[in-house]
């Protein structure tokens, strides 16, 4: 498998992403993460990862199970297509009557990107208050309508503080003054992780989200990365592989309905 940091990095990143939301419940275990965010929604709301692939995948998947249904929860495992550290867990899954749900690829860039210029009357502004995090997660909410996630999803996260984290770096792209299009990186194990980039439907084709993409990924970069990540949405891959973007491997998502 490409480099198991990026791997990692998506684990401590959604750990992170959990705290954002007061009523999320983590369970951070030697081998294990589990969240269950005040969202109902069995995947991003919902999701357990195994960090150390040598946890047995039966143990993982029934403390899984254990750890949701105590809270009435379908929930999601990422597991890695085609990667000899996850054969056994997609064989527990199944076992365990979980279904394949979703793949998105793990793409990888090694090097800062280009900026572009912009459209007349865009700008890219860094996230410094906690003031643009409504903004943020608006975005977030309605860009990502396009890809059935319901709203409910991002209503959570309403600790603001942790959009200024150190380690994070968040962006909002601005269209004649209005806020269109976002990306953030969050940087850990040396890796820039891009997370919950998106555009407003009126915004996309104009170069935004790729804007704001190329602004988390190069902020990763200055805070020390020697590698940026991103699970790509089917919307998204085209934009990342003009960037310079490769996939490395896919992620599917094996869910399991509440209990």
């Amino acid at each position: 498998m490409s480099d198991q940091r990026v791997h990692l990095n998506l684990i401590d990143s959604s750990r992170q992403l959990f705290e954002l939301d007061p009523d999320a419940v983590l369970e951070i275990g030697e081998g294990w993460t589990f969240g269950a965010g005040s969202c109902s929604h069995p995947s991003i709301s919902n999701a357990a990862f195994r960090s150390d692939d040598s946890l047995e995948a039966d143990e993982f998947v029934a403390r899984a199970k254990n750890f949701f249904a105590r809270r009435g929860r379908g929930f999601s495992i990422w597991a890695r297509v085609d990667q000899p550290e996850d054969r056994d867990l997609f064989a527990a899954a199944e076992q365990a009557g979980l279904q394949h749900v979703y793949e998105m690829p793990e793409m990888i860039l090694k090097a800062p990107v280009e900026a572009l210029p912009l459209p007349s009357g865009a700008e890219v502004r860094r996230l410094t208050s906690e003031e643009q995090a409504d903004d943020y997660w608006h975005i977030a909410a309605a860009a990502y309508a396009s890809l059935d996630f319901p709203p409910e999803v991002f209503q959570g996260y309403t600790d603001h503080r942790g959009l200024l984290a150190d380690n994070l770096v968040a962006f909002i792209a601005y269209l004649d003054g209005d806020p269109v299009s976002i990306a953030m990186t969050i940087v850990n194990h040396g890796v820039a992780g891009i997370y919950w980039v998106g555009s407003l439907e009126q915004a996309r084709g104009k170069g935004l989200g790729r804007a704001t993409t190329a602004a988390a990924t190069n902020a990763g970069f200055e805070l020390g990365a020697d590698i940026a990540s991103l699970q790509a949405s089917p919307m998204g891959r085209p934009i990342y592989e003009e960037m310079g973007y490769e996939t490395v491997f896919a992620y599917k998502l094996l869910m399991s309905p509440p209990a």
